[in-house]
């Protein structure tokens, strides 16, 4: 509890307030660095808030054809054989679409 409660004060505030600007040149920069540090951290909350809303799209996407699929057999008697070919071709593309994403965020420095 302890460790987890140092790590929240170190992300959330500027310091333990063992080390103080004293003049006014150091408090500039030390406002500074804070603005910095918030666009940052605004940043990198935002690219993963976009990830995310990216991923359950593409699985509202594919669960959107899944149904339609539903749906033709049911209207059309597919055989069984069939649906289960249509169905497993559609999962593997969109598994290989979130490969490639993964693959390309991995690369990304």
């Amino acid at each position: 509890m302890t460790a987890m409660y140092f790590s929240v004060t170190t992300v959330l505030t500027v310091g333990y307030g063992d080390i103080t600007a004293n003049n006014a040149m150091e408090k500039l920069f030390c406002i500074v660095l804070m603005v910095i540090g918030v666009l940052l951290f605004s940043f990198a909350t935002g690219s993963l808030t976009s990830m995310i809303s990216s991923r359950d799209q593409h699985d509202a996407h594919l669960n959107e054809k899944i149904a339609i699929l539903n749906q033709i057999q049911l209207e059309y008697s597919i055989e069984p054989d069939l649906y289960s070919k249509i169905s497993r071709t559609l999962q593997y593309g969109f598994k290989k679409i979130k490969r490639d994403a993964i693959k390309f965020m991995e690369e990304l420095p």
